[in-house]
This record gives structure tokens, sequence and C-alpha cells, in this order.
């Protein structure tokens, strides 16, 4: 086993000194101390390299911590000088919402101690392995497949080949995106509405001929008009606006569903709460939004 890193009793998984000492730090900033005790538990080392690690640690980042001998623990100091980690709460939130959604199991996280929360759960749609499986060798292989496929815009399922390229989740649902033979151009399949994949043949579709999925466009965002100064200034430090702006930059094939998620295209005059942003470049963008087949 190569110097510095180790086995996670039971992961199989390797870790390497950098990623402990992205722990030390994590601890520090999140829960203000840590102790050898910790490392040897989290990553399944000795105590003489959990030592190590520290004093690595230490000469790295010198002034972040302190022994405090009373409670034989490393204290953090005041003004963190981060190195491996940023003071970032996206970060923290997500370790602690994502094993709650099922979406983390609790050993990858470096929360210890945290506080009562709770996560809502929305309704999931169901993706069989086996359909996901064939997809994706589909794309690897360079193959168009023959699926049978439930529309909403059609009554009943229907079969049509299609080549796949890339797969995309749109906030809520997993999509494939693939030239459609029976369409002639290229489109978005909700996964979980795909039935069953029947056969596979060598495709003649280049994926770099989808533009859209290829080519990146920029999304501007802004306080909604008719908001005071102090309601601006709040949704402005909300969404971490730069000069009163939001610039999102996405593949032009996205934007649909960015804008369905945010309802950008909603009720201009709604209720104050139900829209807070608005586009500003709609005019410039408009032309990608149309209705994704297969949703």
């Amino acid at each position: 086993m190569p110097a510095g890193e180790v086995r996670r009793p039971g992961s199989g998984a390797r870790w390497s000194q950098e990623r402990r000492l992205e722990f030390i730090e994590f601890r520090l900033l999140w829960e203000g101390k840590i102790n050898r005790a910790e490392l040897v538990d989290f990553f399944g080392i000795s105590i003489q390299q959990a030592s190590l690690d520290l004093a690595q640690y230490m000469e790295l980042a010198p002034g972040n911590l302190e022994y405090d001998r009373s409670n034989k623990v490393y204290k953090a100091k005041r003004n963190l000088n981060l190195v491996f980690t940023q003071a970032d709460s996206r970060t923290f939130l997500d370790q602690l919402s994502r094993p709650t959604a099922g979406t983390l199991t609790n050993p990858l996280s470096f929360m210890r101690s945290i506080p009562p929360y709770d996560v809502v759960r929305y309704p999931t749609r169901s993706i069989q392995p086996g359909i996901l499986m064939r997809v994706i060798w589909a794309i690897r292989d360079g193959e168009d497949i023959d699926i049978s496929y439930q529309s909403m815009r059609r009554p009943a399922a229907t079969r049509r080949w299609i080549a796949p390229h890339a797969i995309a989740f749109d906030g809520s649902r997993w999509h494939v995106r693939a030239w459609c033979h029976e369409n002639k151009d290229f489109r978005d399949f909700v996964f979980a509405r795909i039935q069953q994949v029947r056969d596979a043949r060598k495709t003649e579709i280049d994926p770099q001929s989808d533009l859209r999925w290829h080519s990146l466009a920029t999304v501007t965002l802004r306080a909604r008009s008719g908001l005071t100064a102090g309601q601006r200034l709040a949704v402005e430090t909300e969404f971490g606006m730069q000069d009163g702006v939001l610039k999102i930059s996405m593949r032009e094939a996205l934007i649909f569903y960015f804008v369905r998620h945010l309802r950008l295209d909603g009720d201009a005059d709604s209720a104050i709460g139900t829209h807070l942003i608005e586009w500003v470049n709609e005019d410039d963008l408009r032309h990608l939004i149309r209705d994704v087949a297969g949703t």
C-alpha cells in the first residue's frame, strides 16, 4: 500500500493523507475541535498515524489549532486560515441532508455532532437497474437501442430506436439525451418511462452533432421588479448575486428545465414570495425554450 494511504475497514476504499488533513480541517471549522481518536475511528488508522497527521496539519496550517491538555483535544483558534477546505455553508448542509435523503451513506460524511434537523422527502421516480445499465452500455459502445417508451403525449407505450449519448438530471428527474430516429432530432427521454430495451445495433449518429447539448449559454437573473430596497437586498444576498445579478452558465439543452424549475416563465404579477427572481436575458434565450419531447 502506498505511503500515507489507508483502507477504511470494510470499505475497500483508499484514503490519502490529504483527505485526512481535509477531515481535520472540516472538524475544526464546523465543530471547533478534534482529537486523535476521531481520525482513528473514521479512517481505521493507528494512533501513531493520527498523531503524524495532526503534526503535518499543524506544519501546513500553523496557528489554526492548539492542544487543550485538560480535555485532551485540539481546539480551533479564531480566524482559521483554511488550507484544505472552504467555509462553504452548502458543503455542510449538503452533508447534513444527503444521508436523510438517501443519497449519501453516513460513513462518507465528515460530520459527527449535528444539530436537530429533518428533510422534506419528495416522491422519487424509479429507474430499473437493467434499463440504466443498457443505456450506459449503449453510450459507451456507440449503439442505437430499441426501446418501449411511454410518452405522456401518447395513450400507450410505443417502440422507437434512439441513439443515447448522455444522461442529465433536471432537479427532479433523470433523462436520457438521445437522437430519436422516429422524429429525426435530439431530444430527452425520461428514464423512468423507458419500459424495456429490446435490441441494440451500432449507431451512425455522431453525438457531436447535438449542438444544443455541446453549446453553453448564460442565464442572467436578478431580483424581481417591484421589490422594496430591503427586499431586493435580501434576495440578492440569498442567491449570492454580484452587482445585482446572478449569471449561471449551462448547456442550452438544459435551459428549459432550469426555467421550469424556477418558474421563470410564470405570472409576473404573482404574489411576492412566489417569484423572487426574474430572467434578465429572456429575449436572447427564449428560442431555446420549447416543449421537451417525452416529458
